[in-house]
């Protein structure tokens, strides 16, 4: 928990955590969370993504806060002692203002909600309270999907999201990842920030083929699942994507 005068600087010391490879535990035995989550932190990981799809936002279903608290480690705010890695939800599901205040309580350090879904701004809002009425930092993240101008989502940039996940594919049409294009966004979106500490993440398509031209952008922190985990050697693998990144 985070004493009222201290979460300012909490919440900036989780800005500045997140960096490097969220690993999609989803791409992992679904039977093993915990397993998996602690193979991360193993490996030196420190952040462990959760796709979040409610089969109508996206045809695809996955999990719940349910499996965000599976995983049973320490989340950023449980004290000074906590090592679990950082739990990164990704909810790409058609209503999250409805349903964010249940991942803040799952033990959730990052929560994104889509630009296209309904009520992404008052969701944005809702993190924030939610994560202030916990007492523990929680950062609102805004993804976008590739089909999505950024005049488009200008009134919700405009809400400075602690982070933007630029997507490289849309998970709605099956099309393949562009990663020259997200890589191209996101270079837009750090020449625009208005606040240099908000983190710009990317997401889809990515493998250790695709990992240098996307470390070339920068990103701040990138998402991969099956690209790692389920690679023949998944340490080896984690190990050279972290390279790459680091070097880029």
């Amino acid at each position: 928990m985070v004493e009222p005068a201290g979460y300012d600087e909490a919440l900036k010391r989780l800005r500045q955590r997140v960096r490097g490879i969220s690993l999609g535990l989803f791409a992992a035995d679904l039977g093993q969370l915990r397993a998996a989550a602690e193979q991360v932190a193993a490996w030196g990981g420190d952040i462990v993504h959760f796709d979040i799809m409610d089969g109508v936002f996206v045809p695809q279903m996955t999990g719940g806060p349910g499996f965000v608290r599976a995983i049973g480690m320490p989340s950023s705010g449980e004290g000074a002692g906590a090592q679990g890695p950082l739990r990164d939800c990704h909810l790409m599901i058609r209503d999250p203002l409805s349903h964010v205040a249940s991942y803040v309580n799952a033990g959730a350090d990052i929560i994104t909600v889509h630009a296209e879904s309904e009520n992404a701004g008052r969701a944005l809002d809702a993190i924030r309270d939610a994560a202030r009425k916990a007492a523990r930092p929680v950062l609102a993240g805004l993804s976008l999907m590739p089909g999505t101008s950024l005049q488009q989502a200008e009134p919700l940039l405009a809400l400075n999201p602690d982070l933007i996940l630029v997507l490289s594919l849309d998970p709605r049409d099956g099309a393949a990842p562009d990663i020259p294009a997200a890589c191209a966004r996101l270079e837009e979106l750090r020449a625009r920030r208005k606040d240099a500490e908000q983190l710009l993440a990317f997401d889809g398509g990515v493998t250790l083929d695709s990992m240098p031209r996307i470390a070339a952008c920068k990103p701040d922190m990138v998402v991969s699942g099956s690209a790692v985990f389920k690679a023949d050697d998944p340490s080896a693998a984690y190990a050279e994507m972290a390279g790459m990144l680091s070097d880029g």
